[in-house]
C-alpha cells in the first residue's frame, strides 16, 4: 500500500468461514506526527496504529479483514503480509453462508432437525467502496398474528450496525451503505422448504 495516488486506500481480505487471517506489517514510512494511520477492522476486532507497526502482528479472529491507510504525504504507505489459518476459536454457527463477488443469491439456511435452534446468519462482502443493494424476491415466513414461532429476518448495515426487520410476506428492497450487510434467519425452517429469496448486487461508486 505504498506509491498510491490517493490519500485514502483500502484493502479488503476475505477467506471461507472456518478460517481467520494473521497479517504482519513488514515496512511503514508512515509518517505518524502528520497523523497517518492504518486501521484494521473486521466483525470481531478493530485496531488502528502508526508507531511500532513492523513486525506487529494482526489477527482478524473471524474470516475476513478490512484495512484502511489514510496518508498525506504521496509515496507513503505500509507493506502487508496476510496468511489465512483455521481458526482457533469457532465464531459461526454450521447453518451460517458467506457470500463474496458482485452479486449472487440469498436463500433461507435449512437446519437439521436434531439441531438446537440457532440463528443463521448470512454475511455478504463486496470489493471496498462499493455498496450492496438486496431485493427480496419471495418472502413467507408465516402469519404475523401467530406468535408461537415469531419468525422474522434481519438486516444489518456493517458500516452504520443499523439493522432493518421484515416479516411476513414483505417484500422489499434495501441498500447499504458500506460494503458489507448481514442478513440473521430468526425462524423455524426446520424442512426443506424456501421461505426466503432474494438477490443482492454490489453498487460501484459513482
Amino acid at each position: 500500500m505504498t506509491g498510491v495516488d490517493s490519500s485514502d486506500c483500502t484493502v479488503a481480505i476475505g477467506r471461507p468461514l472456518g478460517e481467520e487471517i494473521t497479517v504482519s506489517v513488514l515496512e511503514s514510512s508512515l509518517n505518524c506526527s502528520a497523523g497517518e494511520v492504518v486501521l484494521f477492522s473486521g466483525r470481531m476486532m478493530w485496531r488502528t496504529g502508526c508507531r511500532k507497526l513492523p513486525l506487529s502482528l494482526i489477527n482478524s479472529r473471524t474470516n475476513t479483514l478490512i484495512v484502511k491507510q489514510r496518508v498525506l504525504l504521496p509515496g507513503n504507505g505500509v507493506i502487508l503480509q496476510y496468511n489465512s489459518r483455521t481458526a482457533t476459536k469457532k465464531y459461526y454457527q454450521d447453518c451460517d453462508k458467506q457470500l463474496f463477488g458482485p452479486q449472487g443469491e440469498i436463500v433461507n439456511p435449512v437446519q437439521l432437525p436434531d439441531q438446537r435452534e440457532v440463528v443463521c446468519r448470512t454475511f455478504i462482502n463486496v470489493p471496498p467502496r462499493n455498496r450492496i443493494a438486496i431485493r427480496a424476491l419471495y418472502i413467507d415466513l408465516g402469519n404475523e398474528s401467530n406468535q408461537t414461532h415469531f419468525n422474522y429476518i434481519l438486516v444489518r448495515d456493517v458500516s452504520t450496525m443499523k439493522t432493518m426487520v421484515f416479516r411476513g410476506k414483505q417484500q422489499f428492497f434495501w441498500q447499504s451503505t458500506g460494503s458489507q450487510a448481514e442478513i440473521e434467519f430468526h425462524e423455524n425452517v426446520k424442512e426443506n422448504q424456501t421461505s426466503f429469496w432474494a438477490e443482492y448486487h454490489a453498487i460501484e461508486p459513482k
